[in-house]
């Protein structure tokens, strides 16, 4: 439980006052409110919800579908030397796929409202809270619904699977090539997945979803359109918006449709989300090369349990309310071809699963996965620089019982300081002076001179990865 800070800051008996004499002051009992993004990907779109209900999701840890392999049965000709008889000599038993959605994600976060700050602020923050909590849980649905997509993509990578992936490069903006990019996404979802028995992604089910900053090169290129006004129409009306109103960013991210598949933009805060589940950076998402997806609802699939999502109660410790949110959810993608990651600036294509594998790949034992930030392994510390000497990294991440999960940690001398992982991987290619270092151990290191950044990589076993830097 967090513990709650006191500070007591009054007004100076000579203010407000103008030439001396006092003036009045009034807060207003209006709430500047924080505004967030509404859901994004909804039923049918990009992701399905049909395969777990509300109920499930609740009242289970993991929801299983089986899906009905198809019979791979050949054609044959009669008469012919070989199976050509009345009858074919080869049958075919059924066959099914299992898979799963793990429903362990959970928003449960006490929010407290003591009686003292509802009777010193004239302004109803009970509803103002309830309000807010609503609102932010859809930038996480929205964060764990992008990640599950990017994870199962990065995470076939890793494995040596088949993934989707495309590049937008500078000479693609400047010649106006995106929209033949983006139709090469549309053409690897029409290539289907036929180790799965999925031969086309129907594009009924296709969302294109870009983050923020991304509307200007789409429009500039001449790519969007707005023929899919009724498609926003549809998402407006589930949410009682009447047919006339016009889609906007804030509400679903609709900008406009792109070879006949919606385009959605999805927010800062949304992405940073992402980030968190996948174990890196908050920032890394929306800082690198990582663009936005094109996806297929055959492919992901996702469950949400808003029963008893708000429970309003007495405060235990004292006077006041306590507000009991109980969310429960769990995202996964089946088919990582039914996405294709897009990128801006990234020509090999690659994920970062992959870059940290081949960093640590004397490593063992680090298990990548898509898991809630508040249940992360992120390692927390500092570094300790001398010029000319090296430095000292201290880097834990502990549970619940005090057990450290550091994994390992790598460094580099870099005139710049980094905060992402892709940064991070790309100025590692590029140093002279790197290699690996012990959290609480000494590290020299002659050539960390003054000005110079120790840069320092940290990974736990479930992971999550953590960026140091300090300057010597």
């Amino acid at each position: 439980m967090s513990v709650e800070l006191i500070k007591q800051t009054l007004a100076p008996e000579g203010a407000p006052n103008i030439n001396g004499i006092r003036a009045r002051a009034k807060l207003s009992e209006a709430l500047l409110l924080n505004l967030f993004q509404g859901l994004i990907e909804t039923n049918g779109r990009g992701i399905t919800d049909k395969f777990a209900s509300e109920a499930e999701i609740s009242e289970n840890a993991q929801i299983f579908v089986n899906r009905i392999l198809p019979a791979k049965v050949q054609p044959r000709e009669l008469g012919a030397g070989k199976n050509g008889g009345s009858f074919s000599k080869d049958s075919h038993y059924s066959q099914t796929q299992t898979v799963g959605i793990e429903a362990l994600t959970v928003v449960d976060d006490p929010i407290i409202i003591p009686r003292a700050s509802q009777d010193l602020i004239n302004v109803d923050l009970l509803a103002a809270q309830i309000d807010l909590y609503t609102k932010r849980l859809n930038t996480i649905i929205n964060g764990m619904t992008a990640a599950s997509k990017v994870y199962g993509t990065w995470k076939a990578e890793l494995d040596g699977k088949g993934f989707n992936a495309q590049d937008i490069s500078s000479s693609d903006i400047t010649n106006k090539n995106v929209l033949v990019r983006f139709i090469e996404c549309n053409d690897l979802l029409d290539e289907g997945d036929p180790d799965n028995g999925i031969d086309v992604f129907p594009e009924d089910t296709r969302i294109a979803v870009f983050k923020a900053g991304s509307r200007a090169i789409l429009k500039a290129a001449g790519v969007l359109t707005l023929g899919g006004a009724n498609y926003a129409y549809e998402i407006l009306k589930a949410k009682g918006v009447s047919e006339g109103d016009k889609a906007n960013v804030a509400e679903n991210g609709y900008i406009g449709d792109i070879d006949g598949v919606p385009c959605h933009t999805i927010s800062g805060e949304s992405l940073r989300h992402a980030s968190l589940f996948l174990g890196l950076p908050e920032k890394e998402l929306a800082a690198g090369t990582f663009f936005g997806y094109v996806a297929s609802s055959y492919a992901n699939a996702r469950g949400v349990s808003t029963v008893d999502q708000i429970k309003i109660v007495d405060t235990r410790g004292g006077q006041g309310i306590e507000l009991q949110p109980f969310t429960k959810m769990g995202a996964v993608s089946w088919y990582p071809k039914g996405n294709v990651i897009v990128y801006k600036g990234n020509s090999s294509k690659g994920g970062l699963y992959k870059g940290l594998a081949t960093l640590f790949s004397g490593v063992t034992d680090i298990a990548y996965k898509l898991k809630a930030a508040g249940s992360r392994y992120f390692p927390v510390g500092s570094i300790a620089a001398t010029a000319g000497t090296g430095f000292t990294l201290t880097a834990t991440a502990k549970d619940d019982a005090n057990t450290d999960h550091v994994k390992a940690a790598v460094y580099y001398v870099g005139d710049t300081a980094v905060d992402t992982v892709e940064a991070y991987l790309a100025g590692y290619a590029l140093a002279t002076y790197k290699g690996s270092c012990t959290p609480g151990t000494a590290k020299a290191e002659t050539h960390l001179t003054s000005g110079k950044y120790a840069n320092c990589l940290v990974i736990s076993d479930d992971g999550s990865v953590s960026v140091i830097c300090e300057k010597a």
